[in-house]
């Protein structure tokens, strides 16, 4: 008769002096700072709290019974994270917990990972020491194994852990207290407790993994495809053995299969880190990728599941909208090849090709741009159109071109029901042109960066994000701004930022011009008066005696300044909007993008030179790199505007018409 599962609470003492083996399919150890603070702070808020003869119980450890090398194991179907955590929790704790003199009583069980070997060893190496300073940290000297992603997870927990007990010398004591209580200890004390579940069926411990994790979110895609290939029951094409005898043949064939799964797991690791390039994903796609897992990105690309319907799939019975999409795709790869390595082949075949085309500076460029500018729903669709090409690197060249030259088709005159024939036509205040210009002059952006026979590619992801990871949002903006129409009529704390900020930039000019200086202090002075606080502390600008009018009155006079220090600012021949058009990302200063020139000048400059990130032409502008026939650098003139518009027409010809450009 089969032995009955076993399901039973079990506290950390029945844990201890056992041996458990993670198995090939489990993922890696992944717990980041803030599960490891939930779990201490739960604990202590139990351990300290009212709750006298209770117990705190973890989510379920589900293991198995297997034989290693002659060894009983208990093989962890489910639950690795948790017991790894915990024991890293002992030996920080114990540490901790050491008599003031002797040698501290430690705890613990044995971690065997299958595709880490030579780490069952590192929970020993966790050492609490003294740095520099006298500040005690975790000895990072001792982590042998840094190369492994994993023992750099499992380093950080345990410097987390440490900080955590650091913080309140009276964790220490609380914990000592309860944590290690056993089942049938004394009411006042609180165990800690897992739902234990030991399983007796006679199946593959990977298919039991498979059914359990196939109804939760606890695993991503890549992890459920990890263990496709990483199982003891993984189907490979080992080659011919015919001529050998039973017994090397067996021999031979396990050779040859361990050699297939050590090979997957340390390549597995290589992409996962490259992978988590920040750069390197936002140059696949400008979708918000999140995953903990970044080779999921690679896994998404290949199956197609965040592409549109204008994107073929290879196997279309399956649902996009299911979450195991992507898993299910590869295992349907698997599947279909009869043999997991001739699909791991294919992937990293794949993952080549993306890395090739991302160091080239032509495909890196004209790729990325297609994805940054990707319609909402579509953001993965030039890459996985790409990879479904099977051209020659010449012709996958072209097709990129055209890719771009039908994204820059101008956009339809809707009385016409045709696309306008000249860029003069666009208007900034169309919805759908003020969306093809911002399009345009990131193209000018991205092109000048590809041009350049050496130097920084142009960063995507610096374009999308800030340095703590916030979305920018690129707007269009006047280079300089001639009509006091760009102003709001009403939102009078707009005009008070516009107040200040044209203040501080018109002090700090220098000028040598008697006739300049005097206006220039007559306009300070004027800015500062409306700006003034009254006795109540209301800026005159605020009050409901200042009207639109003033507000108008005084931006034509700051314009007029401004246009008068260049005798051929704003005087010529009008030109097309395009050459007073940059993208900025203003943030809280959304004021000064209503500004001159000059003010934007110096705020910009000044950022620039703080290392805050601007597009290449959008440096240019504001460095005035673009005449360099002028020393004049506080107005945008005619001739900058000029120069600015050919070089814009010299780059983009190759994808917008050159007689778009005429006027």
């Amino acid at each position: 008769m089969a032995q009955e599962n076993i399901m039973e609470r079990r506290a950390i003492p029945d844990l201890l002096n056992k041996k458990y083996y993670i198995p090939e399919y489990q993922r890696g150890y992944r717990w980041e700072e803030k599960q490891v603070l939930d779990l201490l702070n739960d604990l202590y808020t139990f351990f300290s709290g009212d709750s006298k003869g209770q117990f705190y119980c973890l989510q379920p450890i589900v293991v198995k019974k297997t034989m290693i090398e002659g060894e009983e194991w208990l093989e962890v179907i489910d639950g690795q994270q948790r017991l790894t955590t915990l024991l890293i929790l002992m030996r920080v704790f114990d540490q901790l917990n050491a008599p003031k003199f002797g040698k501290p009583t430690m705890h613990g069980y044995t971690i065997h990972y299958a595709t880490r070997p030579k780490m069952q060893n590192i929970f020993d190496t966790i050492s609490i020491t003294a740095d520099a300073d006298n500040n005690v940290v975790i000895d990072d000297a001792k982590n042998e194994w840094a190369k492994y992603i994993d023992s750099l997870y499992i380093y950080n927990a345990a410097k987390t852990i440490l900080a955590w007990f650091i913080a309140d010398n009276a964790r220490v004591n609380i914990y000592g207290s309860h944590f290690y209580s056993p089942i049938d200890c004394d009411p006042k004390r609180k165990p800690v407790q897992v739902v234990w579940y030991e399983t007796y069926e006679n199946k593959d411990p990977h298919d039991i993994f498979n059914r359990m994790n196939s109804l939760k979110v606890g695993l991503s895609c890549s992890e459920l495809i990890r263990s496709i290939f990483l199982s003891s029951c993984t189907q490979f094409n080992l080659g011919k053995t015919d001529d050998l005898s039973e017994s090397l043949r067996i021999e031979v064939k396990n050779e040859r299969f361990q050699q297939r799964q050590s090979s997957i797991n340390e390549k597995w690791d290589e992409i996962e880190q490259h992978m988590r390039d920040k750069s390197f994903q936002a140059f696949l796609t400008s979708r918000n990728f999140t995953d903990r897992n970044a080779i999921n990105l690679l896994f998404d690309l290949i199956s197609g599941k965040y592409t549109s319907k204008r994107v073929n799939s290879q196997y279309t019975k399956l649902n996009k909208e299911d979450e195991l999409y992507t898993y299910l795709y590869l295992k349907k790869m698997v599947d279909d090849d009869k043999d997991a390595w001739a699909t791991w082949q294919k992937i990293l075949n794949i993952y080549e090709k993306l890395l090739y085309w991302y160091h080239d500076r032509d495909l890196y460029h004209r790729t990325g741009l297609l994805n940054a500018i990707a319609e909402k729903g579509q953001e993965d669709d030039v890459i996985c159109i790409l990879l479904s090409e099977q051209q020659s690197k010449t012709a996958l060249r072209n097709k990129v071109i055209t890719m771009i030259q039908e994204s820059m088709t101008l956009p339809e005159n809707k009385e016409l029901r045709q696309p306008i024939e000249k860029l003069s036509q666009l208007s900034y205040d169309n919805n759908v042109h003020y969306k093809y210009i911002k399009q345009l002059l990131l193209l000018h952006n991205v092109e000048t960066s590809r041009l350049q026979t050496s130097g920084e590619f142009f960063s995507f992801n610096s374009f999308r994000y800030t340095k703590d990871n916030r979305p920018k949002v690129w707007t269009l903006e006047h280079i300089h701004a001639q009509n006091s129409d760009c102003l709001p009529e009403t939102n009078k704390e707009s005009w008070y930022e516009w107040i200040r900020y044209n203040c501080e930039s018109m002090k700090k000019l220098t000028l040598g011009d008697p006739k300049l200086i005097k206006t220039q202090a007559s306009i300070i002075a004027q800015l500062e008066k409306d700006s003034a606080e009254n006795e109540n502390g209301e800026p005159h600008c605020k009050t409901t005696k200042y009207t639109f009018e003033n507000i108008k009155d005084l931006f034509d006079s700051v314009a007029n300044f401004y246009a008068s220090l260049d005798a051929l600012a704003d005087r010529a021949k009008p030109m097309h909007q395009l050459s007073n058009m940059a993208l900025l990302d203003l943030g809280q200063n959304a004021m000064v993008g209503k500004s001159p020139f000059e003010v934007k000048r110096q705020m910009i400059s000044n950022q620039i030179a703080d290392n805050v990130y601007y597009p290449i032409c959008t440096q240019k502008v504001f460095l005035k790199l673009y005449n360099c026939e002028s020393m004049q650098i506080h107005s945008w003139s005619q001739r900058d505007r000029e120069l600015y518009f050919e070089d814009m027409k010299g780059k983009l010809k190759l994808y917008i018409a050159e007689d778009a450009f005429n006027q």
